[in-house]
């Protein structure tokens, strides 16, 4: 069998996922190939390949006047929110030769790629999609959060809702869900959709353990505060929560900030929290795409906080816990799946900074009295990702969808 993977990115959480799935596939003796939107030369590799369709010139002269399409039904609405996005696009990918050899399609982040109109009606083969977050759930915000944050969007979501629900209907298309919590708001907005429960694939021999004396030495950190670590592509996203493990942080006493140091990785700018991050002691790196260097980075923490109001998944936490350094999270998404309380982690209920500060509190006094922080996490994952066998449900979904 021939799977296609359209994804608009390589990178990124998504990315990532779609491309540890491809390369497990190929490894597994597979027929796997990918057509993404944007990719650097450098990061194409073996059966992955970058659309190459100019955006017809009408198109770009009625974008520029404001008289396209997406802008019409956004109609100039402003608002807070990560993304908002069209299943509309100038792409037409049914066209395209690894579409036509393809025996099964399996759509992952599509948006602004994929026009879902014309794609769905004129590719008559087996498709799935996973939803890396809720846009394939939504109509144009990529999470529940941004819906309720925006009412002024309401009529241009659920517009776009509704467009993309019928074309969906109509082509048969089925989903996957990469946590349980995903799982139940798919059968939530679409009741009549086929969907399975399938974790992402983990780079389980990528991110390993490396001694935490070591890997503090190497970074220059000392090893008698509290390290707490947090990262992700961009930490002033409002829905990855640094602010709100900040905000955990600023109600602590004096001698407690003292006992902490903050380690991060991912864009932000400088002192953009203000007074308590400047009065705590944080180690800032920039978005890290070496697994051997991330690999450092999680292993010289004590604990490394995602405190995210949202998720479909979460793959730092896992990479993270392969690390073998346990994690305190937020209950959303995967998080939800794989953290085992007590053994790799910790939960606290989302946007719950009281909640926060209490867990960081108890890992203080832990450090203090040199109490062993869950040092059996990487063991309690592996044991829950031989259970779930994400590859093997992936193959198994496909050779079903071809009979």
């Amino acid at each position: 069998m021939r799977i296609l993977h359209i994804t608009a990115y390589i990178t990124g959480g998504a990315g990532i996922a779609v491309m540890r799935l491809h390369q497990a596939l190929l490894e597994h003796g597979i027929d796997s190939e990918v057509l993404c939107m944007h990719a650097l030369d450098e990061n194409l590799s073996s059966g992955v390949y970058r659309a190459e369709q100019k955006k017809p010139f009408i198109d770009r002269v009625f974008k520029k006047l404001g008289l396209d399409r997406n802008t019409r039904i956004k109609g100039g609405r402003k608002g807070k929110y990560e993304i908002f996005s069209f299943p509309f696009s100038h792409y037409r990918l049914e066209h395209d030769p690894r579409v036509k050899r393809a025996d099964l399609v399996h759509l992952h982040w599509i948006s602004d790629f994929v026009d879902l109109p014309s794609f769905f009606k004129a590719v008559k083969k087996p498709m799935v999609w996973t939803a890396h977050d809720l846009n394939p759930i939504l109509g144009g915000f990529h999470y529940e959060q941004d819906v309720v944050r925006n009412i002024n969007f309401q009529e241009a979501e659920d517009l776009l809702r509704i467009k993309k629900h019928d074309s969906i209907l109509s082509a048969g298309v089925r989903f996957i869900a990469s946590s349980t919590q995903t799982l139940q708001k798919v059968k939530h907005y679409l009741p009549d959709v086929k969907c399975n429960l399938i974790p992402c694939i983990l780079d389980i021999a990528g991110f390993r353990p490396i001694d935490k004396g070591t890997a503090r030495g190497v970074l220059n950190i000392s090893g008698d505060s509290l390290i707490l670590g947090t990262g992700a592509d961009d930490l002033e996203n409002y829905r990855k929560g640094y602010w709100l493990l900040l905000e955990a942080m600023g109600e602590l006493e004096p001698d407690e900030k003292k006992a902490i140091t903050i380690l991060t990785f991912g864009a932000i700018k400088a002192n953009v929290n203000g007074d308590t991050e400047r009065n705590t002691n944080v180690i800032r790196f920039e978005p890290v795409h070496d697994k051997r260097f991330h690999s450092l980075l999680y292993s010289a923490m004590d604990i490394f906080i995602n405190p995210s109001l949202e998720e479909t998944f979460g793959l730092t936490g896992t990479e993270a816990i392969l690390c073998g350094t346990p994690l305190i999270a937020s209950a959303t998404g995967g998080m939800i799946d794989y953290l085992e309380p007590g053994v790799s982690g910790y939960l606290f209920n989302p946007g719950d900074a009281v909640e926060l500060r209490k867990l960081i509190r108890a890992a203080i006094k832990s450090k203090k009295e040199k109490a062993v922080i869950l040092e059996n996490c990487r063991e309690s994952i592996l044991e829950w990702y031989k259970l779930n066998d994400p590859l093997g449900r992936h193959i198994d979904l496909y050779r079903e969808m071809l009979t």
